[in-house]
């Protein structure tokens, strides 16, 4: 009897819960006045819709192939489980919300999540007016400390929406998604501001074109997935993902980015002064800048623009602060440029991609060899028209320009194949983009290998080839180079033949993920050069070396991602303790030591980093004056496996640091 009575009062709760779960229907021929609970009953406007705050497993549905004037702003939050979606009812084509005239979002969503928005048209048609942004889908969170859960913004048109591009940094966007607040500097004694977060968003398969500025961009979400998303003719950048962890950027076909950033008659541009106050003129395809262990992988970029004041237009980009992430399996065809690697990033890497016609600078290198130490591996750089450049930028300044003995990238096992009138270049540039110089001549003074080791060069070079002491010169016989049209699987050409001189002639790199770039495996321990790697053609691999081998590759990684993380100087001060502030904690099983040794007598001060709780700040005991610190350093010695590193800090009046 009793579990009769328990099923029969479940049973009626679950009836309450899907009672409480509303569809309203949207119509032009509807009314206002409404219940909207039914197509008969259907509301009118998107004024009404801004009125109500919806509840969990709530459905908005507009009538499709109508239009509604204005702009939709969205109340209320749903859950993971239940949802509330804004999309479309009827087979007539999608609902449109055309803003017309309007400054703003045509679709806005403040602080809340649990929400779909699915198959809506968006437009406005209007142009561009000095002081009047347009954005399509714009979704904040700016509720200090809450946890925000679960977006999806799939299977939308947007399109001929026109926002300002000069003399503005907002970011005019088509779908938007970010947290944030007031990044307040603390009053004493009172805690700093705690950014919300917003977990588990996926932007798929929504279609963007003829927009000013930007396509997609996101903010500070974790569990990010930006996948199958199309997009043509963009005023400025096609995909940017900013502060994510693991995110997944996927699949997506970007046509006609970076058209207009960087023009000379922008309207409204007279404020701008190098990004500093006015309009960012720099712009890229598809990039990332403050994620760790994110992937762009399987994406197609065709036919950026560059005008004269944007340095950029590249295919792919790692941004500032980036660590560890991934890009593989693309394909990049006449952009001005395929990857463009900034300065202050980590160990980021990009392998078995394909990159055809690419033009202007195919590489852009503004990091420090040694220490950022990134990687470009198994790649295929094809050119048959024009100069490709392989572009080490030293800075805007040249009285400040950055030592070319550490400047680069690491080069191994790709395929450099310039056809045609095709060539590549080595260049040292200096300058801002409208005015750049260029210097062909300058080589580092390295060991050899230092940059370019174990690559395939087929093709002339301007100035003479790199010094590569491993360089396989020679024709790698593609089925069918020079052939890829539009889509990932135009691309078969770029596979070896069987009488190749680059099958299982390339070296073994650590952790080079398992498939190349047609979906073969990496598995039998004789790699080949390029995005190719023939099936059953090596003998079988020491599999139990290979593997020691990648241990080995992530301890010196973790090494010296620790060193990357220590400050570049510190504070002088009438101290009893010198506080150490790492940017990221120690990574599991790093050791060491730190060491100042005091002037006056001799002794060392040192701090055992096995044994201090906080891994990502200490102190070091010093118990000294201002003018005992000036000009001393502090040892640091670290250790991981058999690898360890060792280097100073110097105490400085203004001691150097990074971004």
């Amino acid at each position: 009897m009793k579990k009769i009575v328990l099923l029969t009062s479940l049973l009626l709760l679950a009836a309450g819960l899907h009672a409480q779960q509303k569809t309203y229907y949207v119509s032009p021929s509807g009314n206002d006045s409404a219940s909207g609970l039914s197509v008969k009953d259907a509301w009118k406007s998107i004024d009404k819709i801004n009125t109500v705050t919806f509840q969990p497993g709530d459905k908005i549905l507009l009538e499709s192939g109508k239009t509604f004037p204005g702009k939709i702003v969205l109340k209320g939050s749903g859950t993971p489980e239940n949802p509330i979606r804004l999309s479309s009812y009827g087979v007539a084509g999608r609902p449109v919300i055309d803003m017309g005239r309007e400054e703003g979002n045509a679709i806005t969503l403040t602080d809340a999540s649990g929400w779909e928005i699915i198959g809506l048209e968006i437009t406005s048609g209007y142009p561009p007016e000095v002081g009047v942004g347009r954005s399509g889908i714009v979704v904040n969170a700016t509720g200090e400390g809450v946890a925000y859960k679960y977006l999806v913004i799939k299977d939308n048109y947007i399109h001929d929406v026109w926002g300002q591009m000069g003399g503005t940094r907002s970011r005019n966007t088509a779908i938007a998604v970010s947290v944030g607040g007031p990044r307040r500097r603390p009053e004493p004694g009172q805690p700093a501001f705690v950014p919300p977060t917003f977990d588990d968003v996926l932007i798929e398969g929504n279609r963007i074109e003829r927009f000013d500025k930007v396509g997609i961009s996101t903010g500070g979400l974790s569990n990010l997935k930006v996948r199958r998303n199309w997009m043509d003719n963009l005023g400025g950048d096609g995909i940017i993902v900013s502060g994510s962890y693991r995110a997944i950027i996927e699949f997506n076909e970007i046509h006609r980015s970076c058209m207009r950033s960087g023009t000379l008659d922008l309207p409204g541009d007279t404020a701008w002064n190098e990004g500093k106050d006015g309009w960012w003129p720099h712009t890229a395809a598809c990039w990332i800048i403050r994620c760790e262990e994110t992937i762009m992988q399987f994406n197609e970029v065709y036919d950026t623009g560059r005008q004269i004041r944007n340095g950029d237009g590249f295919a792919y980009d790692f941004d500032f602060y980036c660590k560890n992430c991934l890009c593989q399996y693309n394909y990049s065809k006449e952009n001005h440029g395929f990857l463009l690697l900034m300065y202050d990033i980590f160990q980021n890497t990009a392998r078995y991609n394909i990159s055809e016609n690419d033009k202007t600078h195919l590489v852009q290198m503004q990091g420090s060899l040694k220490n950022d130490s990134n990687f470009l591996y198994n790649n295929v750089f094809y050119v048959d028209h024009g100069t490709l450049d392989l572009d080490f930028f030293r800075g805007d300044f040249a009285d400040r320009a950055k030592d070319v003995n550490d400047l680069g990238a690491h080069f191994y096992n790709n395929i450099f194949y310039a056809a045609g009138q095709g060539r590549f270049r080595w260049e040292y540039s200096t300058g801002f983009a409208w005015d750049r110089s260029f210097d062909s001549k300058t080589r580092p003074t390295l060991p050899a290998g230092s940059i370019f080791l174990h690559n395939c060069y087929f093709g002339p070079w301007l100035d003479g080839m790199p010094d590569d002491p491993e360089a396989l010169v020679a024709d790698p016989k593609f089925v069918a180079p020079g052939t890829g049209g539009t889509g990932l699987g135009t691309l078969l050409g770029y596979m070896l033949r069987p009488d190749s001189p680059c099958i299982n002639t390339g070296m073994y790199v650590p952790n080079a993920g398992c498939r190349d770039f047609f979906g073969n495996p990496l598995e039998d321990g004789h790699p080949d050069f390029g995005a190719y790697e023939a099936v059953g053609s090596g003998l079988f691999a020491d599999k139990a070396d290979l593997a020691q081998q990648d241990r080995d590759a992530s301890d010196a990684s973790s090494v010296a991602w620790s060193k990357w993380c220590f400050p570049l100087g510190l504070p002088v001060s009438d101290v009893k303790a010198v506080p150490v502030r790492l940017y990221r904690p120690l990574e599991e099983g790093v050791t060491g030591t730190v060491t100042w040794v005091n002037p006056k007598n001799g002794k060392p001060v040192v701090v055992d980093l096995a044994k201090i709780k906080d891994r990502g700040n200490f102190t070091l005991p010093v118990k000294s004056d201002k003018e005992t610190l000036l000009g001393t350093t502090v040892k640091v010695d670290l250790k991981k496996g058999k690898f360890t590193e060792s280097f100073e800090i110097p105490f400085a009046e203004k001691p150097a640091t990074r971004r």
